[in-house]
């Protein structure tokens, strides 16, 4: 029957199995609380139904492969195993839950086996028997732990903190009286002779004149200065130091003492829990552990750590016990059950721990041989382990800003290297062998610097975006924003990249100028698993899930294939492809990445107004592409206040001359050929201002009517004219056998100008008929010519 439980590294806990033989049952109580259980039904929680033969042996701390044998060190308990007892009948629930919780038995029966008998009971192998402490009663977690050597204020904040804990600092007259106990056995070897043997951790504030917790750098509720000496701070950096020797008599022991920072005492560390530290750099196949804890028992002054399985990692003295040659001892890594298994750490100062970064010598393990870089941190899951052993977020590796206190966070910050034997001329890997490698394409338009109506061009500024996954690579420590990501390549170490080329209309080349051109990598998906070979807390990513992005700010020239006809009321519709090239659609494809385009600057242009902008398939043949496609509509509003508005002027005014004094000749022919003229100058302005196209545009539609329809009133005025003074005698119709030659020659000359006051009338009348008429045209024909265009532009 196997019992999953959870424990705690130094802390007891208690079970009771109990086996009811005739209802064939079992069950297992772990501190008071049922951890499992199973009938002869075999319903519960692993194995088969029940059955035990007698005639065996009992096994403590060792698990049986085969019936009393089958031994393996691996499967051997290292612990502490007290109060063992083996009753002859199964105890009721109740009883068990007390003997689990430290409660006395109220039962009748008398225990087969006891461990107060056990060296008669038991034969003891690889294993000593001691007076233990009681198992009862669950001691707390935290612990003060000090450390015997002589150091600075802040080295002694800077070990603390890298063991996972922090400097000591009593919160009552107990805690105070529990310090002064431990420490007075080791003070022999910290202090300088008045009695103070160790720092505490707080530190004065001498412009609030408080005394503060040098780690939460919050004030301390509870002091105990001898002689009232901390109620003044008289120095900028002053720290407090506590009297543990046996030298000091009467209250004076365990009082505190303000001391100048830059002494040296010893340490004492308070830790909240169990402190693990772990050690990076191990290959998978060691036979060190990986993780071990800080033996809180003080051992006359010693510190040592011990794996939770199978080393030690303890504190060896110097050679003849004299460190005035340079030799300060050394740190050793050894195993229990392996003595020749072991590595070393020569101490470059009494002070030197083994935390941090460090080079051990091997004689013997399955990985190491010779010298080898471990990395012993407590940092915990989620920091990153500086070289000094201080832990800072490891969202803080490589974000440009130094957290560390040696500056180690920001060392070794490269994002991409390339694996051994990387083709950088050879794609990614396909997908799926019947799928290409898919690019993303993201084109950012800044602006549009200009549209060049006459030169068939136009130029903008663009962010383009092209993203890829290289399943070949791994990449490194990468952030929520990409701007942190960047990869630095160097000569002949560039991963692949692919390449675009810009087209315009019709395929034509574009002018393309870089400006700038960086490649990043973004964080799309978690890290993968922390793998503690490595000496960092790096994390690190699969490219087939986390892609490069390269981005690249460009200033393009491409053409387009303007449609004029409808100048100046026209919407044009212009084409920037992106295309990859070198490796055909079968391979590598272009695909937009969302929307695929985005536009950032002024939509009104000096004519132009762009109205949208969207991506469309554009394959070359067998390349893969994507086109930019930009309609513009033209911001006619110019035209019909510059140009429309003064022709019709012109137009009305050369009408208006129907309105002169029929006998006004000069007046009237004058102003409707200055009225032609200055339209016709219009013509040629214009023209000269705008593209020149073998085809009429509404404008030059415009003019020609605006031109003849002048021309006409010119002529016209002069036909009025030639009739109210020359017209023939048939026109006239006058009756000349009775009349005399003067009534005959009053008669024509009334008979003219009726005729020309008739014709001027008409023209009156017709003129503005026509327009009228013209403007209706002029207008469908806009209509009909753009609506088209519209509806092509849709459908695409």
């Amino acid at each position: 029957m196997d019992v999953p439980v959870r424990l705690t590294l130094r802390r007891w806990s208690s079970f009771c199995v109990t086996l009811d033989l005739p209802s064939r049952r079992a069950q297992v109580v772990q501190d008071g609380l049922i951890q499992g259980a199973q009938d002869g039904s075999g319903s519960a929680a692993g194995g088969k139904a029940l059955r035990v033969v007698g005639g065996g042996q009992l096994f403590v701390g060792q698990e049986q492969d085969s019936p009393g044998g089958g031994f393996n060190e691996f499967q051997s308990l290292r612990g502490t195993v007290a109060a063992l007892q083996l009753y002859g009948a199964a105890l009721p629930l109740d009883q068990t839950h007390a003997f689990t919780v430290c409660r006395e038995l109220n039962t009748l029966e008398q225990p087969l086996l006891d461990f107060a008998n056990v060296t008669e009971d038991f034969e003891v192998r690889g294993a000593t028997v001691a007076a233990a402490p009681p198992p009862c009663g669950h001691s707390a977690a935290a612990f003060h732990k000090v450390f015997p050597e002589q150091r600075l204020f802040r080295e002694a904040e800077q070990l603390c903190r890298v063991l996972g804990g922090a400097m000591s600092v009593p919160r009552s007259a107990e805690e105070n009286a529990a310090i002064l106990e431990l420490v007075a056995a080791g003070a022999a070897s910290c202090g300088d002779g008045t009695g103070d043997t160790l720092w505490l951790g707080v530190r004065g504030n001498q412009t609030r004149q408080e005394w503060l917790d040098a780690a939460a750098a919050t004030p301390v509720n509870y002091s105990n200065f001898d002689q009232r000496r901390g109620l003044t701070i008289e120095a900028p950096e002053v720290c407090v130091a506590f009297k543990g020797s046996r030298a000091v008599v009467g209250a004076a022991r365990g009082s505190w003492v303000p001391r100048r920072c830059d002494l040296e005492r010893c340490a004492a560390c308070h830790f909240r829990r169990l402190p693990i530290v772990r050690v990076r750099g191990l290959c998978a196949k060691s036979e060190f552990d990986k993780e071990y804890f800080l033996l809180p028992e003080d051992g006359g002054g010693g510190v040592a750590l011990s794996g939770v399985f199978y080393s030690l990692l303890s504190k060896l003295p110097p050679a003849g016990n004299d460190s005035r040659a340079g030799d300060f001892g050394s740190w050793r890594l050894s195993r229990y059950d392996k003595p020749a298994v072991a590595a070393t750490l020569a101490m470059t100062s009494p002070t030197h721990y083994p935390t941090g970064l460090n080079t051990w010598t091997f004689t013997s393990d399955v990985c190491s041989r010779g010298e080898a870089r471990l990395r012993v941190t407590s940092c915990v899951r989620g920091e990153f382990s500086c070289d000094d052993g201080s832990c800072v977020p490891l969202e803080r590796r490589c974000d440009m800003e130094v957290n560390c206190p040696d500056g180690t966070d920001e060392v070794g910050c490269r994002v991409l290297d390339l694996p051994p034997g990387y083709n950088r001329m050879a794609p990614p890997p396909r997908p799926r062998p019947d799928s290409p490698v898919p690019v993303a394409l993201h084109v950012t338009m800044l602006s549009v610097r200009s549209f060049d109506v006459t030169g068939f061009k136009f130029v903008c500024e663009l962010e383009v975006r092209v993203s890829w996954h290289d399943a070949r690579l791994t990449l490194r420590h990468l952030h929520r924003s990409d701007a942190l990501n960047a990869v630095h390549l160097r000569d002949g170490h560039e991963p692949w990249m692919p390449q675009v080329e810009f087209f315009g209309d019709a395929f034509t080349s574009s002018d393309v100028v870089t400006r700038r051109s960086l490649l990043q990598a973004r964080r799309a998906a978690p890290p993968l698993p922390d793998d503690e070979e490595n000496l960092w807390e790096d994390e690190l990513f699969a490219g087939k899930a986390n892609p490069l992005v390269l981005l690249k700010k460009l200033t393009v020239t491409t053409s387009c294939q303007f449609d004029l006809i409808t100048f100046p009321f026209d919407t044009q519709t212009c084409r920037m492809g992106v295309v990859l090239l070198g490796l055909t659609k079968r391979y590598i494809s272009l695909v937009p990445e969302g929307s695929g385009v985005t536009y950032l600057g002024e939509r009104k242009l000096l004519e132009y107004y762009l109205q949208s902008e969207v991506m469309l398939p554009y394959d070359e043949g067998r390349y893969s592409g994507q086109a930019v496609e930009l309609t513009f509509r033209n911001l006619s509003t110019f035209y019909i206040t510059s140009t429309y508005v003064p022709t019709f002027i012109i137009v009305v005014i050369g009408y208006l001359v129907f309105f002169f004094p029929l006998d006004d000749f000069n007046e009237r022919i004058m102003v409707a050929l200055t009225a032609l003229l200055v339209e016709a100058a219009f013509f040629t302005q214009m023209s000269a201002s705008i593209p020149q196209t073998a085809y009429l545009k509404l404008v030059d539609v415009w003019f020609v009517y605006c031109i003849i329809s002048l021309f006409l009133v010119v002529v016209t005025v002069a036909f009025i004219n030639w009739c109210r003074r020359c017209a023939p005698a048939f026109l006239l119709r006058v009756k000349t056998s009775s009349a005399s030659r003067r009534a005959v020659k009053e008669a024509k000359e009334a008979r003219r100008t009726a005729l020309a006051a008739k014709l001027n009338l008409l023209c009156r009348l017709i003129c503005p008929i026509l327009t009228t008429l013209f403007l209706v045209f002029y207008l469908t024909m806009a209509a009909l010519i753009e609506i088209p265009k519209l509806d092509i532009n849709l459908t695409q």
